[in-house]
Parts: structure tokens; sequence; C-alpha cells
């Protein structure tokens, strides 16, 4: 009778443990339009994944978004797009590698890259990201060009985390996110 009591309790609790995992959301490509990603998601960053066209990524307090480690999972905000990660000091904003605990380490994921249209010190005054984020399609191109704004906004960036970032895309060509 013990063991059935014990058996039972043990189903009882993996039931409950299966259903109070978080549910991952896998993010890859394209953001083409103003998103929020909630806290009772876990968002999982395949390869590089740009928000373009305008769009506002907002991220609520307490969300934890994981680059994934083969993929070298990265999030890029482009020229005019924005990020708005502000957490609290309660609820933080982390960002981290998809590694299990205890096996993660810098150089996981690609990290943040914030694109921007300010003034810079490159002859033509635009310049393209290095670290291999180069779709083609003129979403890893910072700087102003012709018309700079150096009053540019990508967003907010408060009670952020970031851990173990930063790929060697190639020799000397890496992301520091």
């Amino acid at each position: 009778m013990k063991k059935i009591y014990i058996s039972i309790t043990f189903i009882i609790l993996f039931a409950l443990n299966s259903f109070s995992q978080t549910p991952v959301e896998n993010v890859s490509g394209y953001i083409t339009t103003s998103t929020t990603w909630t806290k009772d998601k876990i968002y999982l960053l395949n390869g590089f994944v740009y928000v373009t066209s305008g769009a506002t990524l907002t991220i609520e307090p307490g969300t934890l978004i994981k680059g994934d480690k083969a993929t070298k999972g990265s999030l890029i905000i482009t020229r005019g797009c924005k990020l708005m990660a502000d957490g609290t000091q309660d609820e933080p904003i982390v960002f981290t590698s998809n590694g299990p605990i205890g096996f993660r380490n810098y150089g996981d994921w690609g990290g943040i890259i914030l694109l921007g249209k300010a003034t810079i010190n490159q002859l033509g005054g635009e310049a393209i990201i290095e670290g291999g984020v180069d779709d083609g399609q003129g979403n890893a191109t910072y700087g102003g060009g012709a018309t700079p704004d150096d009053n540019d906004n990508s967003g907010i960036l408060r009670y952020v985390r970031i851990e173990f970032a930063g790929i060697a895309f190639q020799p000397n060509s890496e992301i520091n996110g």
C-alpha cells in the first residue's frame, strides 16, 4: 500500500512540474511590426533576429530571453527601430545563454546590437557593423549618412542583465553584444 501512495505522489509531482514549465517561443528572422514580449514566456533567439521597418520591440519586466548557442542567437535593432527593455529592480530583464546552468560561458550567443543614425567618423557617414550580421538588405548599416540624427533614440535598456554574450564570427570580426 505504501508503494502505491509513493508511486501516485511521484506521478502527481511529475504532472504538476510538466504543467508549470514556462513555455518557450522560438524567435528568428525579422520582427517587422511593433511587438511585446511578456514575462509568461521564455524567448529563444535563433540566429540573427532583426527588428526592422520602424518597429518597436517592448520587453516586459521579468522577461527571460535566451540566445541559442548553436546558431549564435543575436538581437539586432536596426536604424529607426527601438528596443524598450525597461525592467525593474525586483524584475530585471535577463538576456542569457540557452546553455545549461553551470556550463554557460562568454561567447555562447551574440548579444544585442543597436544600430543608430547619429554622426560617425566614417567616410560617407555610414558603415556596416562587423560580426557577420549583414543580411544584404541594409539591416547591418549604422550611422546617419548625409543626414545624421544626433538625437536618434533606439529605446531604453534599464534594469537589464546581459550574460555570456559576444561571439567571434571571424578573426577581427566579432559581436561584443
